[in-house]
């Protein structure tokens, strides 16, 4: 299937945007599929633009024993998940002659119950590695409960997929991984979430806090490197890696103490060793419950943290608070930079850019990505503003139902709905490029973002397709969404002047 990236069925209205930037839609409405709810993952390679897809997100957290209490559902969604189409897809946009091409659909297995199931239903993570052999595309999976575990897919040409060696999680109930990284010679993966146990998936769920190192991806050659949770059973998942000051650095998520980042080092007889650089979330505790995103900028490397299910962890009590944004420095030292001002160990700490966390949003749950272009750094959110006609608000604590009420739910969601996108060009000025989803509140967060000759590619995480409830004067009613699902956006000019606060 292919479709032209300027002749999409939707154009939609850039509502925010600074005049001094290039900004236009690639892909809009899913691909034509507003069940493609989710651009998960990202890479420029050999030329061209993938994009890896998560299918009916809405859909399965409406299965999930420890979802949010809404009436009515915000989209049209089955009883059983297992309804729908939830073969994940990989797509390709080749900038000549701007067009979109499906070169990958997630092929139908056998599940558990022994009906035919999607073996993918999301692609969460791309590389580029290229040790042994020619480079190759890396994108890593996700399954369902009733699938078999994650695989790890590798292309050489862009067109063929083939199955290598992933890890050997040491856990059957592992479904998903995120974290995938090539540092040097060697590729790294760490699983995300596992089944819960009640037949269910959960892509937030404890699994196994391990990260593995592999030398030959296709001989399967994987080994651990540090030990589960690096000795604290309450880091629950290694979320995410990033290659740091020449070596590697990991974030967890742990609900007891907050997330924590951790250095690796060598020690003698080359035995891994690992110090931790950040503990007790930066001082704020469960607050920053996990590290989501990392990305190196200038000399330093940037964190973006949150609270997962969006801000608000129900099953733990976590919440619900809007995420910071941390710097570590060449010397393991830390700032604030985007956060609340508090006291570490005796001294103060106070946010350098002057705002407050989520950008002084309430409504924001995650610096879901970050990523450097043109010497700048961009930080993208999650928004859950849009939700709030749908949510039993009978239980909120007064102080915030007093700040709804004088906001109003309807400005809310359309003024302030969708996930915002800042950047900096020293990492403490920042000035805004969306504050609302580029025009459209159903872009509830910027889940991907990939640096490229031609700009700055931005993907969206749109669940409110194909259908969403909306409200009548007898109550609510479905109706096709023309903006539901996944969008790419590409940034194609730096802006001249740069506003601080």
């Amino acid at each position: 299937m292919t479709i032209s990236g300027t002749q999409q069925e939707v154009i939609p209205r850039l509502v925010g945007t600074p005049r001094q930037l290039d900004v236009r839609p690639l892909a809009v409405k899913g691909f034509g599929d507003g069940w493609n709810s989710s651009a998960h993952s990202m890479k420029w390679y050999r030329g061209a633009l993938y994009v890896g897809t998560s299918r009916a997100t809405l859909a399965m957290v409406r299965a999930n024993a420890t979802r949010a209490n809404m009436d009515p559902w915000p989209i049209d969604a089955p009883d059983d998940v297992y309804d729908l189409d939830r073969r994940a897809q990989v797509w390709r946009w080749e900038p000549e002659p701007d067009q979109w091409s499906c070169v990958y659909v997630s092929p139908m297995v056998e599940g558990s119950t022994g009906d035919p199931i999607a073996r993918d239903i999301g692609y969460r993570g791309m590389c580029v590695h290229s040790t042994p052999g020619p480079d190759g595309l890396y994108v890593c999976t996700w399954s369902s409960s009733r699938g078999p575990s994650p695989v790890l897919l590798r292309s050489r040409d862009g067109e063929n997929f083939e199955e290598v060696s992933p890890p050997d999680w040491g856990d059957a109930r592992v479904n998903t991984f995120r974290a995938l990284l090539s540092h040097e010679d060697r590729l790294y993966a760490a699983p995300t979430g596992r089944t819960t146990g009640y037949g269910q998936a959960d892509e937030t769920a404890p699994g196994v806090a391990v990260i593995y190192e592999c030398t030959d991806p296709a001989r399967g050659e994987w080994r651990a490197v540090c030990e589960p949770g690096f000795g604290d059973p309450e880091n629950t998942t290694v979320f995410e890696l990033v290659a740091f000051n020449g070596t590697l650095y990991a974030g967890t998520m742990n609900p007891k103490s907050g997330l924590q980042v951790w250095k690796r080092e060598s020690a003698a007889g080359g035995r891994d060793r690992w110090r931790p650089v950040l503990r007790d979330g930066a001082g704020r505790g469960p607050l920053n419950e996990l590290c989501v995103s990392m990305c190196v900028f200038g000399d330093s490397m940037y964190i973006g943290t949150g609270i997962v299910k969006g801000g608000y962890d129900r099953q733990r009590g976590i919440g619900p608070a809007a995420p910071e944004i941390l710097r570590v420095n060449a010397d393991d030292s830390w700032d604030i930079i985007v956060g609340g001002a508090r006291q570490y160990n005796g001294r103060p700490k106070e946010p350098l850019s002057g705002y407050g966390a989520g950008f002084d949003n309430p409504f924001s749950g995650y610096v879901w990505r970050m990523a450097v272009h043109d010497d700048q750094l961009y930080a993208g959110t999650y928004d859950w503003g849009v939700l709030l006609p749908y949510l039993d608000r009978t239980r909120w604590p007064s102080r915030f139902s007093h700040v709804v009420q004088r906001l109003g739910i309807e400005h809310i969601g359309n003024a302030m709905g969708g996930g915002e996108l800042w950047r900096t060009h020293d990492g403490s000025h920042w000035v805004s490029v969306t504050l609302n989803g580029f025009g459209n509140k159903y872009n509830w967060g910027i889940r991907t973002m990939e640096s490229t000759p031609v700009g700055l590619m931005v993907g969206s995480a749109n669940p409110f397709g194909p259908n969403v409830a909306v409200p009548t004067g007898k109550g609510w009613t479905y109706r096709d969404n023309p903006r539901g699902g996944l969008e790419v956006w590409r940034i194609a000019e730096r802006e001249r002047s740069v506003r601080s606060r």
